[in-house]
């Protein structure tokens, strides 16, 4: 992979570090998406308490939409969004990510519909075309947030979403706990850094309008359960309470929040 000679040091790393990440996932090799996946993410409801069904939510329906992807990785998003009758963009700065999503298209037979590109920033990333829908999940903490915002909104035809999935970190308490332990459930990286509220806040303040919703407190050790889903289930449901007490979304561990432009 070659970065211009202006890339940031930030997200070269970044670049660097998913470079690898996607070389080993493809190496471990490519399944169709599941009838499950393709069923659950179809048209999911409003009140649902699981952060990725809420982001396919908002971003339904599909069929017919252009849209593009920020930061594609694997291309699972990029193809259940071609699947769902999307015509897709899609980019990354990692050529092992980019060609990864190129293979899953056509390993589900969705490469007429999902176009993948190498690029740096969302402003070079497939140039001069405007969207209906812009989704990212777990994209903008790996990212420079200056300017991005309005990059977005620049980038949405009117009547167009742009739907993100975060993680958070709004209590000290928690993030503290946090360093204390050793097992993390993700791989970070170098420079990443989880969004807050406020942020989140500055980035919403661009749109015409917003809707947010917040995820995952005792549901976050998901993982450890993954192969039980009574218990994935379980425990969702019982954040999916937790969530209604605004006191209690301090401590969620993700946000989903969907951006509009109306005119």
């Amino acid at each position: 992979m070659t970065h211009s000679a202006g890339m940031a040091p930030r997200l070269a790393r970044e670049a660097a570090h998913f470079q690898k990440h996607y070389e080993d996932e493809a190496a471990r090799g490519i399944e169709p998406l599941s009838e499950f996946d393709k069923r659950r993410y179809a048209a999911p409801p409003a009140n649902t308490v699981f952060p990725r069904e809420y982001f396919y939510h908002l971003l339904s329906p599909l069929e017919g939409k252009d849209t593009l992807e920020i930061a594609c990785g694997n291309g699972i998003d990029a193809c259940l969004c071609a699947h769902y009758g999307a015509n897709v963009r899609a980019y990354d700065l990692s050529s092992n990510a980019v060609e990864l999503t190129r293979r899953r298209a056509r390993v589900n037979g969705l490469a007429e519909r999902v176009q993948a590109r190498v690029a740096e920033d969302l402003g070079w990333a497939f140039a001069g075309e405007r969207f209906d829908a812009i989704l990212g999940y777990a994209a903008l903490h790996h990212l420079p947030l200056q300017g991005l915002a309005e990059r977005v909104y620049e980038r949405l035809r009117p009547g167009g979403v742009a739907v993100f999935a975060e993680p958070v970190v709004n209590s000290r308490a928690l993030q503290a706990l946090r360093r204390c332990i050793p097992y993390s459930f993700a791989e970070p990286t170098e420079d990443e850094q989880p969004l807050n509220d406020e942020q989140i806040a500055r980035f919403e303040r661009v749109f015409d309008r917003s809707v947010k919703r917040h995820f995952q407190c005792v549901s976050r050790v998901w993982p450890l359960f993954r192969g039980c889903w009574p218990v994935v289930a379980g425990l969702h449901r019982v954040d999916g309470h937790l969530m209604r007490l605004p006191w209690l979304r301090r401590f969620a561990t993700v946000v989903v929040f969907g951006l509009y432009r109306d005119r």
